[in-house]
Parts: structure tokens; C-alpha cells; sequence
């Protein structure tokens, strides 16, 4: 009913019952305070057996907003720069077969990617006879030197920054590129997304964030592709706040 559709918007009910409205709501300063939100409610989390199924098949399909990693990737592998990619949340090596259809990999390829251990162990459990090229591993340090970093849609789940992630690497890459990155206009915040039964927590940059990110680790900006037919809005306790969803391509200095 209109009147109970507006109490939840509000945030009324979701102050009393801790629930969310929609795919996203509220608006937190910290992930301890969207964590803290939920009291006692069902928490989703990406090391679990049943939510690595989750949109699975869909996952390893290209998108429209892989084409523009595609066409950086693809670069690499042209000009002879592409020997190593480490896959920052790859989940089960989706982007690797989803890629392959359309890129030829250069031969001794390593795709290397790092989750968590229910991602990890379905990702071995699933790995093709012929995708040698992919290695899966539960933490940064365990991975070779790479010549790009590849982040897509897993630094909103990451407990590490970006400059951590980088920091935790073998070497720093010469490229990275992040995708389906969601940005606020001004600062950023954490917000709870709808996830199966439960709810998990979700950051959102703030839009400057992006930038000291790259000016501190000494990498210049290639490209920036916008995504808008992912861009949401995130209804809270004090009003509604705008997301767009973005990709960069980044170069070390």
C-alpha cells in the first residue's frame, strides 16, 4: 500500500525492524555501522557455498560494460605487455572464460585469482582441463608479480583499500583497471545490498576517492567509461543519495 511503500522509504520501519528497503538502503558511515544495522537480520556473504551459485551462468557472459576492459586487455596482449593479470574478486575466473571468447590469451598466460575460499574452491571445482592458464588463491601474497591489476565490481565487498591491495602485492603492476566502481559526488559511505535472504554490506566512494587513490600510488589516468545502466539510488534515514557506477584504466608513472 502507498502509505506502508512510503513508511519504508522513509526508514520508519527500518529503524524499528532492521530491515532494508530495495536492492540498497541506508546510508552508514562505517561498514561496522551498516554491519551493526542489520541486529540479529540474515547477513549474505561471498564465502558461502550457495551464494558463489548466485548468478554464476550470467557472470561468466560479457557485458556491455566489460567492452572497455576488453579493449585494454586487448591492447596489452597486442604490444607484447600481457603476461600476467592478477583478478582481484574474480569469483570463480568468470571474466577469464568470458574474455577468451573474444581475445586470443598469449600463450603462457597466468590468470591469477584472488577470493575468498568458497570462491576459490569452486573455481578449482569448476576449472577446465584446458584453462591452465587460471590459478586461484585466497590471498594477494600468493600470487606472482603481475603486469595488471584487474578489479571488477569487488572493491565495494573489499575489507582492504586500494592502496592496500596494491601494498599486498608481490611488485607493484604497470596497469590497472577497475570496473563497476560506485561512486557518490561528494564523500563516500557504506550501504546494505539486498543478497538472497540476507543483506551485505556495500561500499560507495566518494568521488575524490578515486583520485588520491591513484595520485598516492603513482599511477596516471588512461581512461574513464561511465556505466549508467548500473547507476542506483540508495534511499536512507535522511533522504535518498545518487550512485553512478564507473571504470578506469590507470598506468603507473
Amino acid at each position: 500500500m502507498p502509505v506502508l511503500r512510503q513508511a519504508r522509504r522513509s526508514g520508519l520501519l527500518n529503524d524499528l525492524f532492521r530491515i532494508g528497503y530495495g536492492r540498497h538502503w541506508g546510508c552508514f558511515e562505517t561498514k561496522a555501522a551498516a554491519i551493526a544495522f542489520l541486529a540479529g537480520r540474515p547477513r549474505a556473504d561471498y564465502d558461502d557455498d550457495e551464494i558463489v551459485q548466485v548468478n554464476l551462468e550470467k557472470f561468466k557472459e560479457v557485458q556491455a560494460f566489460d567492452w572497455p576492459v576488453m579493449f585494454f586487455i586487448d591492447r596489452l596482449i597486442r604490444a607484447g605487455e600481457l603476461s600476467a593479470v592478477t583478478d582481484f574478486g574474480g569469483h570463480v575466473g568468470v571474466k577469464y572464460y568470458a574474455y577468451g571468447t573474444y581475445l586470443t590469451y598469449p600463450e603462457g598466460l597466468r590468470w591469477q585469482v584472488v577470493d575468498v575460499p568458497a570462491v576459490c574452491r569452486e573455481g578449482i571445482a569448476q576449472r577446465p582441463g584446458w584453462a591452465s592458464a587460471l590459478s586461484f588463491h585466497e590471498t594477494l601474497g600468493e600470487t606472482m608479480p603481475c603486469d595488471l591489476l584487474f578489479c571488477s565490481g569487488s572493491l565495494q565487498y573489499a575489507d582492504q583499500s586500494l592502496s592496500q591491495i596494491v601494498s599486498h602485492l608481490p611488485q607493484r603492476p604497470r596497469h590497472i583497471i577497475l570496473n563497476k566502481v560506485a561512486l557518490a559526488p561528494s564523500s563516500g559511505f557504506f550501504t546494505l545490498e539486498s543478497f538472497g535472504r540476507g543483506r551485505m554490506p556495500y561500499r560507495v566512494f566518494g568521488e575524490g576517492e578515486l583520485v588520491e587513490f591513484r595520485n598516492a600510488l603513482g599511477y596516471a589516468l588512461l581512461a574513464r567509461w561511465d556505466i549508467p545502466d548500473r547507476n542506483f539510488v540508495v534511499p536512507g534515514r535522511s533522504g535518498a543519495r545518487a550512485v553512478k557506477v564507473v571504470g578506469e584504466a590507470w598506468l603507473r608513472r
